[in-house]
């Protein structure tokens, strides 16, 4: 499995960031089609978190445990 780690920050209050992750389930998901389909995946998430806003994001396999 491999996962989107993005960091997210409020835009009313840029100094309060954190990390999130969104994980892909499928087995046939590279690296490259998540770096691909993760941008809308992101897009989909702010959708729904208007008042954040991603500042990076990175795609690596599941379950590993980093700062960004």
């Amino acid at each position: 499995m491999i996962e989107i780690a993005a960091a997210v920050c409020l835009i009313s209050s840029p100094e309060r960031c954190r990390d999130i992750t969104l994980t892909f389930d499928a087995d046939t998901v590279t690296p490259y089609t998540c770096m691909m389909n993760g941008q809308l995946s992101l897009a989909q998430w702010t959708e729904t978190h208007p008042n954040w806003r991603i500042v990076r994001f990175t795609c690596r396999p599941a379950g590993q445990v980093a700062k960004l």
